[in-house]
């Protein structure tokens, strides 16, 4: 039986901050999109995907340690790669104005700059 899945949402609180998740936000963020879904439970070919803060910016990662910045909490699992006749999106980290951190489907970050990835791949089957 397949891990149940979460759907991930990115969200942004004007001038300030976006943020990616599968769990509840604090107040003053606007939901913009899904960008796919993570497992709830690990698989082969999977591996987990952290949410982080940095100086008030969030950004996800595969590392449990957060690349040194301030853990926040584990979302789920994302594919390592595409996986045949599995329908999947990439999930970039990017950087946008003032440094601001988010992910993004798209390899071109949504005209700012690609700051890694692919981090995985999400689910959108």
């Amino acid at each position: 039986m397949a891990a149940a899945q979460l759907d991930l949402y990115r969200y942004f609180k004007p001038g300030k901050d976006h943020l990616s998740s599968v769990w509840h936000v604090p107040d003053g963020y606007n939901r913009e999109g899904s960008m796919g879904r993570l497992s709830t439970a690990p698989a082969p070919g999977t591996h987990p995907l952290y949410l982080c803060v940095v100086r008030g910016d969030h950004f996800l990662t595969g590392d449990v340690n957060c690349e040194g910045q301030q853990y926040v909490t584990r979302l789920g699992w994302i594919q390592d790669a595409p996986q045949s006749g599995v329908p999947s999106a990439p999930l970039y980290r990017c950087l946008g104005g003032g440094r601001q951190l988010f992910e993004s489907n798209d390899p071109n970050c949504e005209g700012m700059t690609n700051a890694g990835g692919p981090l995985g791949y999400t689910l959108t089957g």
